[in-house]
C-alpha cells in the first residue's frame, strides 16, 4: 500500500505512510453514525426526506467542504449553495483531487473527523476506497441523471457523481493545419509531431482512461512509440494549454479542451482546435461523504444539490460537463469512453509502462 501512494501521490509524506494502520487498512467497519442515518432515510418518502434533511442540516449549521474545483469557481458555486439554503455555513478548501485524497487519508488516520464531505474524481477514489473512509450514501437525486451517464453511478452508493470531466486531443491552428492535424491517439506517434506534444507527468486518471479505451499491450505500445517522440513533460494543465496557445507547442496529448474552448468562445480568433474524431477520455467527478463526518444531513443536503438544475446550469456556464443537460462545447455525436477506477495492481503497471518508456526521457 506505502508504494502504492508513493506512485499514485508522490507528494505524501513519508511520515503519514508510516502512520497508516493495519485496522484502518483492512477494517471491514461497521455502518457509521451516519451510513445509519442515511439508510433510515433512504426508507422516506421524497418530501420527507427532504424535510428531514433540511431540518438536520439546519440544527448542524455548519459542513466542511473540500472542492476540488479551484479558486473562484468554487467560491461562487458553494455562495450558490448557501444562497440557497442560508442556514448552513460552508468551510471551503480548494485543493487537486489526488492532494484531497491524502488530506482525508492523514485525517482519518489521526482519528480527526475534520473533513465532512470532498468533490473528487473517480479515478482518484481507490485508496480511500480501500480504506472504507467513504459513507455508503443512498439517494434519489442520482435517478435524475440520463441513461448515457449511468454507467457512472456506484452500485453500491460509495459516491455520488455530479459533474463529468474530459481528456482529448487538441491543437493550436497557426500550427498545425486541420489538413495536416492528427486524427487519432495513435497519430501522436507521428515523427512530423516529434518534440511538439505535452502531456502532464504521470497522471493516473489519464492513463487510466487510455488503458481503458485501447487496452494494455496497444497502450504500452502507444507509450513506446509516444517516447521516441520526445513528448514535452510539464506540470499543469493550465500552464500547458496557455502555452500552446501562445505557440510554444502545437499538440496537447493529455489535457481538459475547457480553457482552450473558453478562449475560442471568448475571442474566436484564437488557434485553438479539438480533434473531434479521436475518442474523448471521460470520468466522472463526484461527492464522497466522509464515514466519520460530523455534519451528515449537511453533507448529503449539498452532496444532493449539486444534482439540481442551479447546480448543474453553473457547472455548464462555467465550460465544465454538468450531467443534466447540454454540454457547453462538446457536439452530441463527440465520441467518449467513459471509465472509472481500476485495481491498484493495473495503476502500478500503468505507472511502470510510463516510467520505463517516458518517464526517463524527462
Amino acid at each position: 500500500m506505502k508504494n502504492l501512494l508513493r506512485i499514485l501521490y508522490p507528494s505524501i509524506c513519508l511520515s503519514v505512510s508510516l502512520m497508516i494502520a493495519p485496522a484502518v487498512l483492512n477494517a471491514a467497519a461497521a455502518p457509521s453514525a451516519a451510513e445509519k442515518l442515511y439508510a433510515e432515510l433512504a426508507k422516506l418518502n421524497a418530501a420527507e426526506r427532504s424535510k428531514r434533511l433540511e431540518e438536520g442540516a439546519r440544527k448542524e449549521g455548519k459542513l466542511t467542504f473540500i472542492h476540488t474545483f479551484r479558486g473562484k469557481l468554487a467560491r461562487d458555486q458553494v455562495r450558490l449553495f448557501e444562497k440557497r439554503y442560508p442556514f448552513v455555513k460552508v468551510e471551503l478548501t480548494d485543493m487537486g483531487s489526488q492532494d484531497a485524497a491524502e488530506r482525508l487519508i492523514a485525517e482519518e488516520t489521526a482519528k480527526r473527523h475534520l473533513t465532512d464531505a470532498i468533490s473528487l474524481a473517480v479515478p482518484d477514489l481507490p485508496v480511500i476506497l480501500k480504506q472504507d473512509l467513504i459513507a455508503n450514501y443512498p439517494t434519489p437525486a442520482t435517478a435524475r441523471i440520463p441513461k448515457k451517464f449511468q454507467g457512472f453511478i456506484d452500485k453500491e452508493n460509495r459516491w455520488m457523481p455530479w459533474y463529468w470531466s474530459e481528456h482529448g486531443i487538441s491543437y493550436n491552428t497557426s500550427l498545425i493545419p486541420p489538413d495536416k492535424a492528427p486524427k487519432d491517439w495513435m497519430d501522436l506517434c507521428n515523427p512530423a509531431y516529434k518534440g511538439q506534444v505535452s502531456f502532464d507527468p504521470p497522471e493516473t486518471r489519464f492513463m487510466v482512461g487510455l488503458y481503458t479505451l485501447m487496452g494494455e499491450e496497444k497502450f504500452k505500445q502507444w507509450l513506446k512509440c509516444m517516447g521516441e517522440n520526445q513528448p514535452i513533460i510539464q506540470r499543469g494543465h493550465t500552464q500547458r494549454m496557455n502555452l500552446m496557445l501562445a505557440g510554444d507547442h502545437a499538440i496537447q496529448g493529455d489535457n481538459f479542451l475547457y480553457e482552450g474552448a473558453l478562449a475560442k468562445k471568448k475571442d474566436p480568433k484564437t488557434a485553438f482546435a479539438i480533434v473531434y474524431t479521436a475518442p474523448i477520455l471521460a470520468y466522472a467527478g463526484s461527492m464522497i461523504i466522509n464515514a466519520n463526518t460530523q455534519h451528515p444531513h449537511a453533507s448529503a443536503l449539498f452532496s444532493d444539490w449539486t444534482l439540481s438544475d442551479e447546480s448543474q446550469k453553473y457547472t455548464a456556464d462555467e465550460f465544465r460537463g454538468p450531467l443534466i443537460g447540454k454540454h457547453p462545447y462538446l457536439p452530441e455525436d463527440a465520441k467518449i469512453v467513459p471509465f472509472g477506477y481500476v485495481s491498484d495492481d493495473i495503476v502500478e503497471r500503468l505507472h511502470g509502462y510510463w516510467n520505463q518508456y517516458i518517464g526517463k526521457k524527462k
